[in-house]
């Protein structure tokens, strides 16, 4: 079984509230326990990026998916590259909300935070993302 890693980055077309990101969240675990797919997904004022883990054919149709999805804007992949063993381990999908960082937590960041018009931050140097992400690995919010 070979494995991948897909990391995006996207814009909410509109502000989504705690129940419409738990909604998600809900749907999501499900359908990604049953396709074999674990990852993490990072919010913040419409900001998504998200890791994608597990077998090629299945993250790349989900993946298909999501950069269909209406509630996405500008989803752009960062990469997607093969891995040997998961990042995110048991998990059908992680969670966290980056209400909370600040300059000293990810010196940088904050100020791509601010202005969500040039998603190619991340695509320009992918291990951006994967710092951004192993940043919140730890912190699971709900």
């Amino acid at each position: 079984m070979a494995l991948v890693s897909l990391v995006y980055v996207s814009v909410a077309a509109q502000p989504m509230s705690d129940d419409e990101l738990r909604d998600i969240l809900a749907v999501s675990r499900e359908n990604n326990g049953k396709l074999g797919i674990t990852g993490m997904l990072l919010y913040r004022d419409r900001f998504f990026i998200q890791a994608l883990e597990g077998e090629q054919a299945a993250v790349d149709a989900l993946f298909d998916k999501i950069a269909a999805d209406e509630r996405h804007e500008n989803v752009l992949k960062v990469y997607e590259t093969p891995i040997e063993a998961r990042s995110f381990g048991e998990w059908r999908m992680g969670f966290n909300k980056m209400d909370d960082i600040t300059d000293e937590d990810l010196p940088g960041f904050t100020d791509f935070m601010a202005d969500l018009s040039d998603l190619e931050f991340f695509t320009g140097t992918p291990s951006r993302a994967t710092t951004l992400l192993d940043a919140f690995k730890n912190r699971v919010y709900f």
